[in-house]
């Protein structure tokens, strides 16, 4: 009985994505992942203490939101596949 319950728990919890919100979480993540790139090539080159605290500060938020979103797309059941193309002909 139990396990039916906890079945019962968890597809109340999945929320079902309409294709724009699922991309818009999709984007979301790419652009986060972009940004941490970037935040991580500032940080290879800055030389001024308070703006490497500045980029350790940003790192932090950066992970953080990236964290958020992956929490957020597993709990409405996201799955993407990697490196494919959108494109059929491709």
């Amino acid at each position: 009985m139990e396990s039916v319950l906890k079945l019962i728990q968890r597809t109340d919890c999945v929320a079902v994505l309409k294709n724009e919100d699922r991309q818009k979480l999709i984007d979301e993540l790419k652009e986060v992942g972009r940004l941490i790139a970037c935040n991580d090539c500032w940080f290879d080159l800055e030389c001024d203490e308070n703006l490497i605290d500045a980029c350790i500060y940003q790192r932090e938020e950066l992970n953080s939101r990236y964290r958020y979103l992956l929490k957020t797309a597993r709990q409405k059941g996201l799955s993407c596949t990697p490196f494919t193309s959108n494109n059929s002909g491709v």
